[in-house]
């Protein structure tokens, strides 16, 4: 992305205001000085006339951007800066207007600097040899008129006065090769020298913070502010102004915009890794090769606080930050959808499609001509986040991972180790409130307290957390260090390897608080608090909903049975209720277990769907050894069945709801809690009804997603359970099985293992007919379709055979839901569209009607939408099928699910279209390019239904490259052609028309 012209112009100003600050920071460390202040942007009365007015100026308030005066208000320097982009020239008549407004402007200043960014020309490198060479006035101005001899400007130096010849003789120009950036990064580390020079015991604050604070000075100062003028004591006093004024620093810069869930700055900086990193990241210097380095680390070590403290110290080094949260594949989704977000607006072109999605935000970094940060936090392994890592662009990338094998690989590892003795009692001040005056008491507790705690930060953040509790602070710790030394001993079952023993120790004392009273009003916050942690550390650690963790622990099956709860349950404040959610929050987060996150969901309310209620948004997080700890210690303590059971209950609700509303947003972002409940179920080997279902419903969201192993695993997962329960649950193994039978043929396994599964269907279906007809319908009709579609290019065989003749009996004694009409229509549809010769109006008839029905699934919905383009196709309605393309793209684009479906729809309309426009029998070109770009968006595994698709694209693509005459794509096209096995792929009867459309293109 090139600058546009607005960008261009801010930042020339950003680069204006570092030379400024870099010129009142040289005069700073250098004094004495005769320089007491600077006037920037001499434009305002006042200004003029206290600081900068001298005998004979001239009204020219642009020609100067920045005095340094001096006791008497006499200019010492006036400057003007010229900045430009990468390669531009400044030309020698342009140079010599700047030094000559200069000077005519403030004749009296003892020097005149031309300061720029952008390369000399040959003839203004001469006129700075010239300007300082010494020479006297009449050879001066008889070598201008040679160098601005071509220029309008070549009678000029005949015109010039002593006096202003004078003035140019004490000119120069300066070229500065520095963009904005590296300015900045210099900047940065004098004012930390700085700093440390001129105030003892302050240590090096955050820098960034500090350069941006002197920025936005010098930014009010050119508005207007203080009269322009910038003192070098008021400058001194701003240089060294105290960390925690620095954290209100204004935000109205085009750098160092955090885009993602940032953590805050953490209170202790770790100098020595932030180093390290920024050695990292520094080590590729062409400027196009994107560095990275991971910070490894056991969970509680302080990486992803290390990963923040570098971003909010370097801010001002970067136009953008990105934060990606990779704790799972969907979390990972969701966090580059973000990033896509930013650097382009959402209705440009926001794909769900993961390598789509992962290709475009890759793209957009490496074209832009800013510099920005990315940080990847919690990633487990290399290989998998491979793909997703830019490689090229103006960026640094940070990952944060505890998976230290995953990344044995990478060039660039920093080891987070635990605090040194010093830091951790310095960590330890600052949280109790003693970093400014602490007494030997003081010093000596938070010693012994950081060497009991081992120096780990996430045990001195639940020791800190708990003493400011007590409201006695470093008083206490000789009595909490005895309570977690005992809780210790008596778990130390619990002490995860790795691990300081007094870690587990310092949870269960802060999970004893929380179990503590706290208001009279409220008597059940403490105990459901306490399960409310118990029940999210069997959730993902980012992100997870409160009031999902807060059903969980306090609606019972009953409750939701009887309401027949089908949509997200919200706890609402009610005087009556005996807990609050934010009387829960806040306990948790009072003794540091828990932290605010990102919301779930930031549209606006006129874009939510019928399951987005109020407040379902709110998260917290929670460090995964806390989860860990707390897992281990309830494990130990009791039977987590009926928890789990419950937990999972409440989150299949939200996941069946997200589904059945088209909510993907959400649907996203609750799936990996529901996968680690799934997870944790299995680890534990429990198994209840609304697990069972919890699998089943992962199950359709991994099938609607076109994730069919993992579809088939959770189902498989879901009838093991139905199978060794004591009461049978026909109903239930009915459905699984009519699933994995679909999953059997979409999978191309054997017909055989489709037939295991239908022969248990139809026995079931007999039994049930007549009990729960409705069920049976829908699964009868899906059987027989499953059957049908897996056969309809082979020979059925006998058992086949056999199983569609029951089923079709079955079928006729069963009620006709709309779902099995669907799925008959559908069938009826498909066997239209496949006859040579076909009444292709009256399948489009039968797909408008039920696209008029309104309680048509989604899933099924996409195919229809994509049986109708096709029979406008056989009918070559090309406009319309065009139309119809246009909002398949549109819902492709928005949402996940569907896919196998829209790649059959590419399929058959891209070999009519491409057979059309091969033989120039109409213009379906425009088709056929439609027809590409939407394929674009779709993953391999989306293609897998049929396994010569990748061919047939590179036939459409070479189709479309020789209509568009693009010889170098139509001879690489070839060349790949050549090297491909097309005979074997293409050699089934059914695959006639794409060996025909292949030879058409091949021909032109």
């Amino acid at each position: 992305m090139s600058e546009r012209g607005g960008q261009a112009a801010a930042n020339g100003f950003q680069y204006q205001y570092l030379v400024t600050l870099e010129a009142l920071l040289e005069s700073a460390e250098n004094a004495p000085t005769d320089v007491v202040a600077a006037v920037i942007e001499p434009t305002h009365l006042t200004a003029r006339v206290r600081w900068s007015a001298t005998a004979g100026s001239a009204e020219d308030p642009d020609a100067v951007d920045f005095l340094l005066v001096d006791a008497d208000h006499q200019p010492v320097v006036a400057a003007q800066v010229k900045s430009g982009g990468p390669g531009t020239l400044i030309h020698a008549p342009t140079a010599f207007a700047a030094l000559l407004r200069m000077v005519r402007s403030h004749p009296s200043a003892r020097s005149y600097e031309l300061i720029t960014n952008r390369k000399l020309h040959r003839k203004t490198a001469d006129l700075h040899q010239l300007l300082t060479s010494g020479k006297d006035l009449e050879y001066i101005r008889g070598e201008l008129k040679e160098i601005l001899s071509l220029s309008s400007q070549k009678t000029e130096p005949d015109n010039l006065s002593d006096i202003e010849l004078l003035g140019l003789s004490r000119s120069s120009i300066r070229t500065d090769i520095r963009d904005r950036h590296e300015l900045r990064d210099q900047l940065r580390e004098r004012i930390r020298r700085y700093r440390l020079n001129h105030r003892e015991g302050l240590g090096p604050s955050t820098a960034g913070r500090m350069s941006n604070h002197l920025v936005s000075e010098i930014l009010q100062r050119a508005s207007g502010g203080s009269d322009g003028v910038f003192t070098l004591d008021d400058f001194r006093a701003e240089l060294l102004t105290s960390s925690p004024y620095l954290a209100h620093d204004l935000g109205a810069f085009d750098w160092g915009i955090m885009v993602g869930p940032v953590p805050a700055a953490p209170a202790l900086p770790r100098l020595d890794l932030i180093a390290r990193i920024r050695g990292s990241l520094h080590a590729v210097a062409d400027g196009r090769s994107v560095a990275s380095c991971v910070l490894l680390g056991l969970s509680g070590m302080g990486k992803t606080s290390l990963a923040a403290s570098y971003a909010h110290d370097l801010a001002d080094s970067y136009d953008q930050i990105f934060w990606v949260n990779a704790e799972s594949d969907a979390t990972l989704l969701v966090s580059f959808r973000s990033v896509h977000d930013w650097l382009l607006p959402r209705h440009a072109d926001s794909s769900s499609d993961e390598s789509q999605l992962r290709d475009r935000v890759r793209a957009l970094l490496s074209s832009s001509a800013e510099r920005w940060l990315m940080i990847i936090d919690n990633a487990a392994d290399q290989r998998r986040l491979q793909s997703w890592l830019p490689t090229s662009g103006r960026g640094h990338v940070i990952i944060t991972s505890t998976n230290q094998s995953g990344w044995a690989t990478h060039p660039h590892r920093i080891d987070v180790q635990r605090l040194t003795p010093e830091e951790s009692s310095a960590l330890v001040h600052r949280r109790l409130g003693a970093a400014s005056s602490p007494t030997d008491s003081d010093r000596c507790a938070a010693s012994d307290l950081s060497s009991t705690m081992e120096h780990w930060p996430l045990a001195l953040e639940l020791a800190c957390g708990y003493l400011a509790g007590c409201e006695r602070g470093l008083d206490e710790v000789p009595r909490y260090l005895k309570k977690i030394r005992d809780l210790a001993l008596d778990h130390r079952a619990s002490i995860p390897a790795g691990y300081p023993e007094t870690l587990v120790g310092a949870i269960r004392l802060a999970l004893t608080r929380v179990a503590g009273p706290h208001n009279r009003q409220l008597p059940d916050v403490p105990s459901v608090a306490l399960a409310s942690i118990g029940v999210a550390a069997y959730f993902a650690s980012r992100q997870i909903p409160v009031q999902l963790m807060l059903a969980a622990v306090t609606v019972p099956r009953e409750v939701v049975l009887e309401y027949d709860v089908t949509l997200p349950v919200v706890l609402q404040d009610d005087p009556d209720n005996t807990y609050s959610a934010d009387e829960v929050h806040r306990a948790l987060r009072s003794e540091s277990l828990v932290q605010r996150d990102e919301p779930l969901c930031t549209h606006p309310p006129q874009e939510w769907s019928a399951a987005h209620q109020e407040e379902i948004d709110d998260t917290i997080s929670v460090n995964e050894i806390v989860q860990q700890v707390v897992r281990g210690l309830q494990e130990r303590s009791g039977d987590m069945g009926p928890r789990l059971s419950q937990a999972a209950l409440h989150a299949q609700i939200w996941l069946t709801a997200f589904i059945e509303h088209a909510d993907e947003t959400h649907l996203l972002a609750v799936l990996p809690h529901v996968q680690s409940l799934a997870e944790h179920a299995g680890r534990l080997n429990l198994s209840s009804d609304d697990i069972a279902l919890l699998w089943g419903n992962l199950g359709g969201v991994y099938y609607a997603r076109g994730e069919y192993e993992a579809a088939r695993n959770a189902f498989e997962a879901e009838l093991a359970y139905i199978l060794q329960r004591n009461a049978p649950a026909p109903v239930l193994e009915l459905k699984i099985r009519g699933s994995l039978a679909e999953l059997a043929r979409l999978e191309k396994r054997s017909v055989e293992d489709l037939v295991t599964h239908l022969n248990r269907v139809r026995v079931l279906a007999e039994q049930l007919r007549h009990s729960r007809p409705r069920e049976v319908a829908d699964v009868v009709a899906n059987a027989l379709t499953t059957l049908r579609e897996a056969t309809h290019r082979h020979s059925q065989g006998s058992e086949v055979s056999r199983l569609i003749t029951e089923f079709t009996e079955l079928q006729a004694t069963t009620p006709t839901t709309p779902g099995a009409r669907a799925l008959t229509e559908l069938h009826r549809i498909n066997e239209v569209l496949s006859q040579v010769g076909s009444p292709d109006g009256h399948a489009e008839e039968q797909c408008r009607a039920l696209l008029a029905d309104a309680g048509l699934p989604l899933l099924q919905r996409v195919q229809v939408a994509g049986l109708l383009a096709e029979s406008l196709a056989f009918q070559e309605r090309w406009t319309e099928v065009f139309s119809a393309l246009e909002q398949l793209e549109d819902y492709t684009r928005k949402s996940p699910l569907g896919r196998q479906s829209i790649a059959m729809t590419l399929h058959n309309i891209g070999l009519a279209a491409g057979l059309r426009s091969a033989h120039d029998l109409g213009d379906c070109h425009e088709i056929v390019t439609t027809v590409l770009r939407i394929s674009s968006l779709l993953d391999e595994k989306h293609l897998s239904l049929d396994p010569a698709m990748p061919l047939k694209l590179k036939i459409l693509r070479l189709l479309d490259a020789t209509k568009a005459g693009d010889t170098a794509r139509i001879d690489e096209l070839n060349r790949e052609l050549q090297h491909a096995e097309t005979t074997g792929r293409l050699s089934a009867d059914h695959e006639a028309g794409w060996r025909h459309l292949l030879t058409a293109v091949a021909r032109r």
